[in-house]
């Protein structure tokens, strides 16, 4: 870049397991393009790993940094994933040119005895080859004292069902693995004496930590779940995948209403101007991409299927800049009332989301 200032944005990762390699093109497109600081991430799940990576590369050595830190992670996943034959596509797929698993052996078995077993009784070791790519990758002293991208991971506990969020210097190995817990596979995570849960149930991700907790009013949402559906689920597979994105994009289509709401009330003067910090939403996506992918893929970690993932999402994320990059800083781009409002709610058109500005004089 020349010496034009850079612009801030904040960024939140939606979860999905394997689906989260299409945020690993977005953001790897976002860092080489250099024009964009990213001042915090929020991040459930997947999302979370690829937070985690770009802070650590942040804090490290700058974008290129952060790009091949995503990469390690990725690659590494990827050769954990070689020794199960639940993360692999059976032949039967392969001929078939499925990402998903549903009639491979491994993953058939383990969906049969998750259902009919804890994961206690089925990984009585205790073996985690998640646990053992982080322990690898991840720098939780750097990450927790470094001051150059934020970080909020989303988690569920267990116990009272409530959202938690671990904050920068709340970082470590625990942490990461809460956000990542799916109850099925693997056991409740213990941070700091509480159990936590995937935060995918009720937070993904969530968003007002980077509007509180950040000073940009930017924020980009990289979506992985499909929004919506043309055809009507048949099967009990078809009716389980759509259950899954639907509960999995619930959280962040209520928060989007409510912040399409208030801007309503500030864009008719409800709402003195200067009262609100106004938000301008951004969104990546690209449906078209996980319209044949059901809940299967989300194990998949065959390295042409990240690839192809990782390709998508550069796309997606290149498409996105050519279209918008003027209009950051600006306005909100995402079509809020096509993806999130419903019918009978849009009636109003906004172009921004005010919400309550902290004092920072205030602890």
């Amino acid at each position: 870049m020349s010496g034009k200032a850079k612009k801030r944005v904040a960024i939140a990762c939606q979860g999905g397991g394997s689906h989260g390699a299409f945020t690993w093109g977005v953001l790897d497109k976002i860092l080489e393009d250099g024009r964009f600081e990213i001042e915090g991430l929020t991040g459930t799940s997947a999302g979370g790993m690829n937070a985690v990576a770009v802070a650590q590369g942040l804090a490290k050595g700058g974008n290129q940094e952060a790009r091949a830190t995503l990469k390690l992670f990725w690659d590494r996943v990827c050769e954990s994933g070689k020794k199960s034959s639940l993360n692999n596509r059976g032949p039967i797929d392969k001929k078939m040119n499925n990402w998903t698993m549903y009639n491979s052996p491994g993953f058939m078995m383990f969906d049969f005895l998750s259902r009919t077993r804890s994961p206690s009784e089925l990984n009585p070791t205790k073996k985690d080859p998640l646990k053992e790519v982080i322990e690898k990758t991840f720098d939780f002293e750097l990450l927790r004292n470094q001051d150059v991208c934020k970080v909020f991971l989303c988690a569920t506990h267990v116990f009272t069902g409530k959202l938690a969020v671990f904050k920068t210097e709340e970082l470590k190995i625990e942490s990461l693995l809460a956000t990542a817990c799916l109850p099925t596979i693997h056991e409740a995570v213990v941070v700091d004496d509480e159990y936590y849960w995937d935060g995918g149930f009720i937070g993904n991700p969530v968003m007002f930590p980077l509007i509180y907790g950040c000073e940009t009013s930017d924020i980009i949402l990289i979506q992985l779940n499909p929004t919506v559906r043309n055809k009507l689920p048949q099967s009990a597979r078809e009716i389980s995948d759509r259950l899954n994105e639907i509960t999995n994009n619930a959280s962040v289509v209520r928060e989007i209403r409510a912040m399409h709401f208030i801007s309503q009330l500030q864009d008719e003067g409800i709402i003195p101007e200067g009262r609100m910090k106004r938000i301008h939403l951004h969104l990546i996506e690209d449906e078209s991409t996980f319209q044949e992918l059901g809940w299967g893929s989300k194990l998949n970690t065959e390295a042409a299927f990240f690839e192809h993932l990782f390709t998508r999402g550069r796309d997606a994320a290149t498409a996105w800049i050519r279209q918008n990059y003027e209009n950051v800083g600006k306005r909100t781009t995402a079509p809020i009332r096509e993806h999130f409002t419903g019918k009978d709610w849009n009636k109003q058109t906004s172009h921004s989301a005010p919400v309550k500005i902290l004092d920072k004089k205030k602890k």
